[in-house]
């Protein structure tokens, strides 16, 4: 009986966790989606700039998603045995830290952009309006590292709700700003591609604000040290470090590798395929929300278990955690399974992208209940701060499966986009396996912090 009761309490911590991110994800999406489907009424030329921007801003995410990954593996361990000092010296060090490395960032990219847009092979006819786009969402990288850092201190502690609401404030922003300075509505300039930038970046300096503003409210935040309102340690900032570089690795693995599916597969296909590319990770983002969540909020748990000395039951949950990502996300993919179509044309009514995209989405809709396992077992071992092995699993299957894969299925047996998602789709079932068998294992169970 007592197992069931524990069986029953850890899943409804793990929901209580993972709905919240989940909700400000899906909210975090759809705004993307509207962003796709405003910048879709310009035209396939600036869709498929935003494309190749966005994946390249991925990669330059790592960076701040990986740090996010040791803030938060090190504010849980510290949350769960109740070392609420160490924790707001784990959050304001990380935090500092990032976002001073993000300031360094701005300045090379800015200048080099043109070359960077040249190495990926980007069709000649985006150049124009991708430069716009980036050169003006490049200046909000450190608000965008900063932010990512202060949520994953708030997700740690237990409080996933906070990030939730400012989610879904961001994104409203987002949405509304899009579209005043998009098209020039009320009075505003009509700004086109420059204004979706613009946008994005003002939403997520708000957002920032406010998050701050709040954390000094937290023991574990901003006045968790009292006056020292600025002290921050470096062996905290190392410990930080030393479990972010992995876990930013095996992100930088992610990004590169699917640049260089672009790269390879993609682009030299041709702006339209660029555009529908696009507009089918845009629906299959919307899927990877439920795995989000999950994964978050097992971290946390996985965190504060082991920090509490409770290291079965971090294991159990993880399982549990793994099973419910799993059933909702096999609803989801019944859904874009039944009416890929319609969900096309919510972005596009250019009939070229209309053809391309209903194949990719059932080969995706298929194959996508393998993202529960792959991110959520993914997010317990990082939790544990067990971050080498996921990052070796990302290099292997990435660049050996991935890459590889979307070129012989895609261009060599010309399947064109169908074969880059049966590649990728293959890529998810690899990675899920090797990771089932590390947590099996149990060797995170011994990770000190």
């Amino acid at each position: 009986m007592n197992k069931v009761k524990t069986f029953r309490s850890d899943s409804k911590i793990i929901i209580r966790l993972a709905m919240p991110v989940i909700l400000s994800q899906i909210s975090l999406t759809m705004v993307q989606v509207v962003d796709t489907i405003f910048i879709g009424r310009l035209g396939h030329e600036a869709l498929g700039a935003v494309s190749l921007v966005i994946t390249l801003f991925w990669m330059l995410q790592t960076l701040g998603l990986g740090f996010a990954t040791g803030i938060t593996a090190s504010i849980a361990r510290m949350i769960g045995k109740g070392d609420e000092k160490s924790a707001s010296l784990f959050f304001r060090s990380g935090t500092a830290g990032i976002t001073l490395l993000g300031l360094f960032c701005v300045p090379p990219l800015f200048f080099f952009h043109n070359q960077i847009f040249t190495l990926i092979r980007m069709p000649e006819d985006l150049f124009h309006p991708a430069s716009l786009y980036f050169t003006t969402l490049i200046f909000f990288l450190p608000v965008l590292y900063m932010l990512t850092s202060t949520e994953a201190a708030f997700r740690a502690s237990g409080d996933t709700k906070t990030p939730m609401v400012i989610s879904f404030f961001m994104n409203g922003l987002n949405i509304l700003l899009n579209w005043l300075l998009i098209f020039g509505n009320l009075g505003f300039p009509k700004l086109g591609i420059i204004g979706a930038a613009l946008a994005s970046g003002i939403s997520y300096s708000l957002g920032l604000a406010i998050l701050i503003f709040l954390s000094g409210k937290r023991s574990w935040g901003l006045r968790g040290l009292g006056m020292k309102g600025i002290s921050i340690s470096l062996n905290h900032l190392w410990g930080i470090i030393r479990i972010s570089i992995p876990a930013t690795l095996e992100r930088l693995a992610m990004s590169v590798s699917q640049l260089l599916v672009m790269v390879t597969s993609v682009n030299i296909l041709g702006s339209i395929h660029v555009a529908a590319f696009h507009i089918i990770f845009r629906l299959a983002s919307l899927s990877f929300m439920p795995g989000f969540g999950f994964a978050i909020a097992t971290s946390t748990i996985t965190g504060q278990y082991l920090g509490a000395e409770e290291p079965d039951r971090a294991h159990k949950g993880i399982w549990q955690s793994t099973i419910l990502c799993a059933f909702v996300m096999a609803g989801v993919s019944l859904l874009y399974f039944l009416i890929p179509g319609p969900l096309t044309s919510l972005f596009t009514n250019e009939p070229a992208i209309l053809e391309l995209t209903p194949e990719p989405i059932r080969i995706y809709a298929l194959m996508a209940v393998f993202l529960a396992p792959t991110m959520v077992l993914g997010g317990g071992l990082r939790g544990a701060g067990d971050t080498g092995y996921p990052m070796i699993i990302m290099f292997i299957s990435r660049f050996l499966i991935r890459v590889p894969f979307s070129w012989f299925l895609g261009i060599h047996l010309g399947m064109g986009l169908k074969g880059v998602w049966f590649a990728m789709c293959f890529d998810f079932l690899f990675r899920a396996i090797l990771l089932a068998f590390r947590v099996q294992g149990g060797k995170w169970k011994n990770i000190r912090i």
